[in-house]
């Protein structure tokens, strides 16, 4: 085994997903809404959500309960078709 390959994910689990959005309005709606679709009902009340110094960018963690690495791709090909969203990681 390559000591340099991270370690392989067990399905179903907890996985976190960071996304970078502009700060707009109804931004966190529309993220919320998205990642609901893909992943479940989530706890809301739990997202992450962090702005930046010049409140022009959040930045949002999700923990969704992943149930492959397909659905993983599924949730991240879905916010990249956002258009605040910047980033996901």
């Amino acid at each position: 085994m390559n000591s340099d390959s991270p370690p392989r994910l067990s399905y179903p689990c907890s996985y976190p997903v960071k996304v970078m959005v502009r700060a707009e309005p109804n931004v966190r709606l529309q993220v919320d809404a998205i990642m609901e679709r893909h992943a479940g009902p989530l706890d809301l009340a739990a997202v992450g959500e962090r702005h930046s110094a010049q409140q022009r960018f959040i930045g949002l963690t999700y923990v969704i309960q992943a149930r492959s690495e397909a659905h993983i791709t599924e949730v991240f090909e879905a916010l990249k078709l956002c258009p605040q969203v910047l980033l996901v990681l």
